[in-house]
């Protein structure tokens, strides 16, 4: 039995909000979150796509820590904890959460999240940086995966506790 068969009120939402996290982890990537008149970016609109493109121009290290800590790991957990959600059995569930929580310490949108706002803070003194709604929605889906994950574990832990019925 899957955590999503499992589920039972308001855990029924768990599955979609993840499906639609993912959607808007991929919207996010391309919105402008800044715009700015700062130097050393070939933009003036800031996305987290094109902040990692300038990086990968100005430092090859850093650029490679963004990607696959503040892109790639965050996508392959979302859909793995979606997946889990939706196909794994709950019985499982505490070996692939354990595999899940340390893709979760790789995948630092936070550090990312920081970066840009570093960035920002850095720019009031060198030039104008003006904060974009997709900023807004970039917070928010940090906090709401962050959230998601922490019920999502929690739910496949308990579930995975529960005597199956006729078995």
């Amino acid at each position: 039995m899957t955590a999503a068969k499992s589920a039972k009120g308001l855990a029924n939402l768990i599955g979609p909000l993840s499906i639609l996290n993912i959607a808007l982890f991929a919207y996010v990537l391309f919105q402008p979150l800044l715009t700015t008149r700062i130097s050393f970016f070939l933009r003036n609109d800031i996305s987290l796509w094109q902040a990692a493109i300038d990086l990968y121009r100005i430092d090859k290290f850093l650029f490679a820590v963004v990607v696959l800590m503040g892109i790639v790991a965050p996508a392959i957990k979302m859909v793995a904890m979606t997946v889990a959600w939706y196909f794994a059995d709950v019985k499982r569930a505490p070996h692939y959460m354990k595999w899940l929580v340390l893709l979760g310490r790789l995948s630092m949108l936070d550090v990312m999240l920081l970066a840009i706002l570093i960035v920002a803070i850095k720019g009031i003194g060198i030039g104008t940086v003006l904060i974009r709604p997709g900023f807004y929605l970039y917070v928010v889906l940090v906090a709401g995966f962050l959230l998601l994950s922490l019920v999502m574990e929690r739910m496949m832990e308990t579930m995975s506790k529960r005597p199956r019925h006729g078995a």
